[in-house]
Formats: structure tokens, C-alpha cells, sequence
């Protein structure tokens, strides 16, 4: 799973993607997004 963040303006955009392939291209290109995985935490 990845949560991205991205600003634009003053204002901020999240998103959760379940794989890498679904990342936007435009993303690998903006300065102001950032790309946080989350690995699978296991559930007691």
C-alpha cells in the first residue's frame, strides 16, 4: 500500500494506492509529492 502527499498551493492531497503500478507518472516529476509505503502490519 502507498500513501501519497502532495501540495499544491496551500493546499494538500492524499492518496492511497494499493501497488506501485497504480502511481501517477505525473507524481515522479512534481518536487512538492511525497511517496510513503506502508507495509502490511500484522492484526492481533
Amino acid at each position: 500500500m502507498y500513501l501519497v502527499t502532495w501540495i499544491e498551493g496551500e493546499e494538500v492531497e492524499y492518496r492511497l494506492l494499493p501497488s506501485e503500478e497504480e502511481l501517477p507518472e505525473e507524481l515522479e516529476e512534481e518536487k512538492n509529492s511525497i511517496v510513503v509505503e506502508i507495509e502490511n502490519a500484522p492484526m492481533n
